[in-house]
């Protein structure tokens, strides 16, 4: 999902960076893209293409990472989403979506379009189904999936849990 609008910046979304000294740009500072926002972020634990991500500084440093894992139904507390558009190893660093108003892709299992999508027990994966009790909003698929894990195209803006429906 290369953004154009950055190849200005010397930013390229589909990177993944091995070291911290080659990074372009701070840690979770937000980038404005055609496309919408994204952040970079360290991987803490491996990363899934079109996962659901959650995200904060590893530390109250001032030097801390900016640690993201694959969404989960016991990490999401006091973190911020986001989604990952490529696959990032545990260490390394890379690009995670705030913001996505085209283009975008997530890991769902199945959804129709339209209906609210909540976490699921599989890491970094959404569904329709009210199995979890934590609603996600502001994230919405453009296609439905039928029987078995896709990605298909959303849309998204500072995804929250729906507090109204936690269990």
């Amino acid at each position: 999902m290369t953004d154009s609008a950055l190849n200005l910046l010397g930013v390229d979304l589909d990177t993944v960076y091995a070291s911290g000294e080659a990074l372009p740009y701070s840690q979770g500072e937000p980038v404005r893209t055609k496309n919408g926002a994204a952040v970079l972020v360290r991987a803490g634990s491996a990363i899934s293409q079109y996962a659901l991500v959650v995200y904060a500084p590893s530390s109250a440093a001032a030097s801390a990472s900016i640690d993201a894992f694959m969404a989960s139904l016991t990490n999401v507390t006091g973190k911020l989403f986001a989604v990952s558009q490529v696959s990032i190893a545990k260490g390394d660093y890379g690009w995670v979506h705030t913001e996505c108003e085209k283009e975008g892709r997530i890991l769902c299992n199945t959804a129709d379009t339209g209906a609210p999508l909540f976490l699921l027990g599989s890491a970094g994966q959404v569904d329709d189904a009210v199995v979890s009790g934590k609603a996600l909003t502001n994230l919405f698929i453009l296609a439905s999936v039928a029987t078995s894990v896709s990605a298909p195209p959303a849309v998204w803006r500072n995804i929250t849990l729906d507090r109204s429906t936690i269990a």
